[in-house]
């Protein structure tokens, strides 16, 4: 018990380092300028998304079968193999190095989304608080939401002083700092049966989606929402950079950041609430604030996008604490990772759609685009809701 507890402090310079690296916020603008295409540029995150969904199933299975903190050590030596590539990519102009950069970053990401989420549940579930998972979470996810802060705000003053390219030099420091951290997680000793996996093990996972109806409910939900979030995310940079400089847009995503950490900092105060209302409530309030963006498509845009972070926290802490009691303890990072592979495979169609629509007309049709697709799973989930319990 009071070696597991230490997860807890760890989670959160983990969450900090994973997410304190600087050139994230104008990653999609750094590969435009290796690639000179927008459509090269989203294909990078679409290999990347492929790749991740190729290694998710397999990742989930390793790590229910051999341990989280085996698989997240694992998980590193790829990483850091990957933010080196990614900036040798750059220095030497080689758009292969970033597809190169993409592979490896997809099975990293691949092997540690799930596990980490898992690796926290079941220290949570070992220290008998997992009526407090929420808040557990939202804790850890608040340092997430202050490293991309600082990271946006290192962005800002690198850029604006010196280069991208030294951004991405910069980026490698804090991968290496989160794996030294990654070290120091203790794996729980709760008992969960883990066995070599069989066929069987998988059709019992599928077959979980097929009886239960909160489970397939909210996966495909996060599916659809949690996708369009990351897509929007990572391709807005192109779009402010039509209105706006590199360094008043890494601004902009420092105050967003700061709102998603105010998100996670209330979890505490809302817990009272059913985490499906936190959840939807959230996503609407999303909705609204990329409607006003897309509407005024001028120079405060990149401000008014601070906004969606808040909702981001609140729908991130509510969906991951209502998936996490869904899933069958010995087969937690296994369910987890089935419902990123579709999300995965979901990711990679959207940002190669999203590189046509800006390539043919422009940015703010793409942006239109995923406002629209918001409205449509928006309303497809409220005809839905009264099938489930």
């Amino acid at each position: 018990m009071e070696n597991v507890q230490k997860n807890i402090n760890i989670f959160k310079w983990y969450y900090f380092f994973w997410r304190f690296k600087p050139l994230a916020t104008l990653a999609v603008v750094y590969y435009i300028g290796v690639a000179d295409s927008y459509t090269a540029a989203m294909g990078v995150l679409a290999f990347f998304s492929i790749i991740y969904a190729a290694a998710k199933i397999p990742s989930g299975i390793i790590s229910d079968n051999f341990g989280r903190r085996k698989t997240i050590l694992f998980a590193h030596f790829f990483m850091l193999s990957a933010f080196l590539l990614q900036a040798l990519a750059g220095q030497w102009h080689l758009t292969v190095l970033l597809y190169v950069f993409a592979i490896l970053f997809g099975v990293s990401e691949a092997l540690l989304s799930g596990t980490t989420d898992a690796l926290m549940y079941e220290t949570a579930e070992e220290m008998k608080k997992n009526g407090d998972f929420k808040t557990i979470y939202s804790g850890s996810m608040f340092f997430d939401q202050f490293g991309c802060a600082l990271g946006a705000l290192a962005a800002m003053f690198v850029t604006y002083n010196i280069s991208l390219q030294a951004l991405a030099w910069i980026s490698i420091i804090p991968v290496f700092v989160q794996s030294v951290i990654a070290f120091l997680f203790v794996e729980p000793n709760i008992k969960i049966k883990r066995q070599h996996p069989t066929v069987s093990d998988f059709k019992t996972v599928l077959y979980a989606f097929v009886i239960n109806k909160r489970l397939r409910y909210f996966s495909v939900a996060d599916v659809f929402f949690s996708t369009l979030g990351d897509v929007s995310h990572r391709f807005e940079s192109a779009y402010f950079k039509t209105f706006s400089t590199e360094w008043i847009m890494s601004l902009a995503r420092v105050f967003k950041h700061c709102f998603g950490m105010l998100g996670f900092a209330i979890v505490p105060k809302i817990k009272k609430y059913s985490m499906c209302k936190i959840y939807f409530g959230s996503i609407v309030l999303n909705l609204i604030v990329r409607s006003v963006a897309v509407i005024l498509n001028n120079a405060v845009v990149p401000f008014v996008h601070m906004f969606i972070n808040f909702g981001y926290a609140t729908a991130s802490t509510a969906k991951t604490d209502i998936l996490q009691k869904e899933f069958m303890p010995q087969y937690r990072a296994t369910t987890n990772s089935l419902v990123l592979f579709v999300k995965a495979i979901f990711m990679s169609l959207t940002t190669c759609v999203l590189g046509i629509i800006a390539d043919k007309f422009n940015i703010y049709t793409a942006m239109i685009f995923l406002v629209l697709l918001r409205i449509l799973g928006l309303l497809i989930a409220y005809l839905l809701r009264g099938k489930v319990k």
